[in-house]
């Protein structure tokens, strides 16, 4: 019914070649595509309605795992934006307890933007590789896809925490610093 993965490569023994001549065009800036054209072109490709109709199982599944995949990773960026933009915010309050020796919340807060950071380009690195594979091979692009919006997961068994997880504790103390430090400038000023 489905072809293998690992028959992806006698079907079309070029596949690969054509893949790797793709990525290395796009690194030297010969090609320059970027997510919306891909995309549309592998929808265009792999879904254009011709004169004759002819819809499967296979086909519309893969048409709904496409958009899935694609909105997923679409909106898990801005969400992880709006973090990022908040997590660089946080970070001053932290500089004030580095200082004292409270190193904790600073080294974690640097994780947890490496985390983000990490997994938002990761995600988008897969997305768009799996975009440049579909219009070659459907259910190979689409298994690539898939695995993008999975990245987060992964990395959260490796320790990359890229949810808006709080240490209530470390951010308690880090705004107490921060208050003590002001109140006592603005005794010395007096």
């Amino acid at each position: 019914m489905f072809p293998s993965l690992c028959g992806v490569f006698h079907e079309n023994p070029n596949g690969a070649e054509n893949f790797s001549h793709d990525l290395s065009a796009l690194v030297a800036g010969e090609q320059s595509v970027d997510l919306s054209g891909q995309s549309s072109s592998a929808l265009a490709g792999a879904f254009a309605v011709t004169g004759n109709i002819k819809i499967t199982l296979f086909n519309l599944l893969a048409m709904i795992a496409f958009a899935y995949c694609v909105v997923k990773v679409f909106f898990s960026n801005i969400k992880r934006g709006g973090i990022l933009l908040i997590q660089m915010a946080v970070g001053a309050l932290y500089m004030f307890s580095v200082p004292r020796g409270y190193t904790d919340g600073f080294s974690q807060w640097c994780k947890q933007v490496v985390a983000i950071c990490l997994t938002a380009f990761m995600q988008t690195t897969l997305l768009y590789l799996g975009l440049l594979t579909f219009s070659g091979n459907m259910l190979l692009g689409l298994g690539i896809m898939l695995a993008a919006n999975e990245v987060p997961r992964i990395a959260q068994q490796f320790g990359l925490d890229s949810s808006v997880r709080v240490n209530m504790m470390s951010v308690v103390h880090a705004t107490t610093t921060a208050v003590n430090l002001t109140r006592s400038v603005a005794g010395a000023m007096k």
